[in-house]
């Protein structure tokens, strides 16, 4: 492996190796410059000041020329000593990064991946020289390779904010992130708590010392009863007189009441300081025991010794304070009567008073002396698909949140959780039309299926994403997003999804099984997911060229968006339009009222080989001939003999789904007219044999009951050869203007209308 850095001390030596970073940095230079932005320096930052013998200077900060740490590599430090040292050691939160340290003659080797963990990694090397403990901490910045760390990151932490407040704060991981200015109220959150004591706590013990050298004090009424021989000093004529006559009266136990003023530590000033102290203490305590009882399970042990003695050691110092003389003799804070001057100007109290303030407000006051741990990028990157799915369909489809059902945050430990499945889904509405927006739904194998759920057969699958739309006549359609926070690597640097997340989306497809019960009452299978698509950190011009998956989209209903913060995030947008259509555009109003539109569509007509699909098991075309037909050809449909009928196929709309609804045509039923009768109407009912579509040319004049003409030469037509015909109990009357009927319709619905205009219209969106 490379070497990367070479720091050198008077002390110690480090070196850093990976495997070569040259891929990480030209894709993350290529994810920048979609961004118009150049690539950042690695900074690093030493406390105390480190000493480098290389460049005879001392440093607290210092920049290499190009970024050299990544997410998702494996680096190798190597603190190699100069002089005998005892076994010295790494300290750090997590108990896998002190583990993954070894000391060895006078090296200590380790190797750290940090995943997708970005933002700062500290380094805390303790080791003993001359019987003398050094401290140095090594902190630097380990950086994404497919989002910008200062934009992309930062939207997604803002966004997720505003529906999840303090869902991205974690416990404790690889590495730590600074901590911006904010001005919203925060709830309670012990983790803000901590990180920010941790910054302050110095600050803190600095003014409780000064406290307690030059402690506030005023002189306070003091009222006592006292016997003659325990009073002391001068007296008052009048006291004097009174002492006389009692002591001539035989009253020598007799008690006098004596006014003073003494000097007193028991102020309200010293009271808030002995609370703060209280407080911090108790907080502390308290962060201590639920920390160790959540990591006391042997699946969520990853905190180090270390750590808890660090913790410890914040407390100590404070318990020690509470028990001084000083602290004895002060009461209990109860409130302060207006402002202070003495918490707000004199030393000590000033300090103490400000630590507090910033203390309550958490966020209000962070800068770079506040760092905390982030969920993972990856972590974060799902939860932020789910909010900009929800988005696209509320600000681009007009949806409405049902803003009672959205997912809801619970405590996890000392962390914040997000409620997952169809419990905590987003529900939104827009009229006839339900969506149901789930984060990781479980669906979990069974050998009792029952009716009107989702299982997988054989292994339980969690995809990150379920979409489930609810039309108005209670059909429901689902769609599956999967968000991997993955570029596939390609030497053209065009970002395309991981092959094995594409893999992953024809897994979900295949293994999700829905059971219903059929009229008989016998339960029946079928595959209830029209759609599975990778959700991933791509960046595209999407206004310039076409999504590299739309193919695989639409003829196979399997592919990938790329999405991004600061990205309009065109084609799943686009996606979603297609499916449920805009509410201000009349021209896919129907789209929230029927679902047939999806059943058309190529993906959703994929059946096994020898087979085929179709939706209405009784599909009938019911149509009015063409104009100009000869008069035998006529006569055929008014006696119930006719055998051929052909339609233009720019009669329908969608001719992306003409074929699958022309071949899915099982009858046809002619409108007529009868001119002795002067009457319009629908006699009988034809089996269709075959539909094909041919050029009007090949259509002869016997099947289209006239001759082809130069204007439709070169057009195609459905041709449909007629079978049995069978007459209707009572004709279908089609009064009104003579203008062209096109209806598809079902067989059973003949049989009981009257009128043209009581037929239930199927497909209706591919019609004129």
């Amino acid at each position: 492996m490379p070497e990367l850095l070479r720091l050198e001390t008077p002390d110690w030596n480090l070196v850093v190796w990976s495997k070569d970073v040259s891929q990480a940095q030209t894709l993350l230079a290529h994810t920048l410059n979609a961004r118009s932005k150049a690539l950042p320096l690695t900074r690093m930052r030493f406390d105390p000041i480190l000493h480098l013998t290389d460049w005879d200077s001392r440093e607290t900060e210092w920049n290499l020329r190009e970024p050299v740490f990544f997410e998702n590599k494996l680096y190798e430090f190597d603190f190699q000593f100069l002089r005998n040292s005892a076994e010295p050691s790494i300290k750090h939160r997590l108990k896998s990064i002190e583990d993954a340290f070894h000391f060895s003659g006078q090296s200590l080797r380790g190797s750290v991946n940090f995943g997708n963990d970005v933002g700062w990694f500290k380094l805390e090397l303790h080791y003993q020289l001359n019987e003398k403990v050094h401290i140095q901490a090594l902190a630097f910045e380990v950086l994404p390779t497919k989002m910008d760390l200062e934009t992309d990151l930062s939207a997604i932490q803002q966004i997720i904010d505003t529906q999840y407040p303090l869902f991205r704060f974690s416990f404790a991981q690889k590495t730590e992130q600074e901590l911006a200015r904010s001005r919203k109220p925060h709830e309670r959150f012990p983790l803000l708590w901590l990180a920010q004591f941790e910054g302050l706590r110095l600050a803190l013990e600095k003014g409780i010392k000064h406290i307690l050298q030059a402690p506030h004090s005023r002189l306070l009424p003091q009222t006592r009863a006292l016997r003659a021989e325990q009073l002391k000093g001068r007296f008052s004529t009048r006291l004097e007189e009174s002492i006389s006559a009692a002591l001539v009266n035989g009253e020598a136990q007799k008690r006098y009441t004596l006014d003073a003023k003494i000097l007193s530590v028991d102020t309200p000033e010293n009271r808030f300081v002995k609370m703060v102290l209280i407080r911090c203490t108790r907080e502390l305590s308290a962060f201590m025991a639920r920390a160790k009882e959540n990591d006391a399970a042997p699946e969520n042990s990853r905190l180090s010794t270390a750590f808890f003695e660090q913790l410890n050691g914040w407390k100590v110092p404070l318990e020690r304070y509470l028990k001084r003389p000083f602290f004895q003799e002060i009461g209990d804070y109860e409130s302060m009567n207006g402002e202070s001057l003495v918490l707000h100007q004199k030393a000590g109290y000033a300090n103490v008073y400000r630590v507090w303030q910033q203390l309550k407000l958490y966020l209000e006051v962070f800068g770079q002396h506040a760092s905390i741990s982030m969920k993972s990028v990856a972590e974060l990157y799902e939860v932020w698909c789910v909010l900009e799915v929800r988005r696209l369909l509320v600000e681009d489809l007009g949806f409405a949140e049902i803003a009672s059902r959205k997912p809801a945050l619970y405590k996890q430990g000392v962390e914040k959780a997000l409620r997952e499945g169809f419990g905590a889904a987003f529900h939104l509405q827009r009229g006839a039309i339900k969506i149901r927006l789930a984060h990781e739904p479980q669906f979990k194998p069974t050998n009792q299926p029952e009716a009107g759920y989702i299982y997988s057969w054989i292994t339980s699958q969690k995809p990150d994403i379920l979409l489930e739309a609810e039309v108005e006549n209670g059909e429901k359609l689902r769609w599956i997003f999967d968000a991997k926070y993955r570029i596939s690597p390609d030497d053209n640097a065009v970002d395309y999804a991981p092959d094995d997340a594409i893999n992953q989306m024809h897994r979900y497809r295949d293994a999700l099984i829905h059971i219903h019960r059929a009229d008989d009452g016998v339960k029946e299978k079928s595959r209830p997911i029209f759609g599975a698509f990778v959700l991933y950190p791509g960046w595209f011009a999407e206004n310039e060229k076409q999504n590299p998956y739309q193919q695989a989209i639409e003829e196979i209903g399997i592919g990938a968006f790329p999405l991004l913060p600061n990205s309009n995030n065109i084609w799943l947008k686009d996606f979603l339009i297609e499916q449920f259509g805009r509410a201000d555009n009349l021209e896919n109003s129907y789209k929230s009222t029927s679902p047939d539109h999806f059943y058309v569509q190529e993906a959703a007509r994929i059946s096994y080989t020898g087979m085929a699909l179709s939706r209405y098991q009784d599909l009938c075309l019911a149509v009015a001939l063409g104009a100009n037909r000869d008069k035998g050809y006529l006569e055929k449909y008014r006696q119930g003999k006719a055998e051929w009928y052909h339609l233009p196929e720019e009669t329908t709309v969608k001719k992306n789904a003409q074929r699958a609804v022309m071949r899915e045509i099982k009858q046809c039923a002619m409108v007529v007219y009868y001119p002795d009768e002067n009457q319009r109407r629908i006699d009988y009912i034809y089996d269709v044999v075959s539909v094909r579509l041919v050029k009007r040319e090949d259509i002869s004049a016997a099947q289209a009951g006239a001759k082809a003409t130069q204007n439709n030469i070169g057009k195609h037509y459905w041709l449909f050869e007629l079978g049995k015909a069978y007459k209707l109990d009572s004709f279908i009357d089609v009064a009104g203007s003579r203008d062209f009927k096109f209806r598809l319709i079902s067989t059973k619905a003949l049989q009981t209308a009257k009128t043209w205009e009581k037929l239930a219209n199927h497909y209706d969106f591919l019609q004129m």
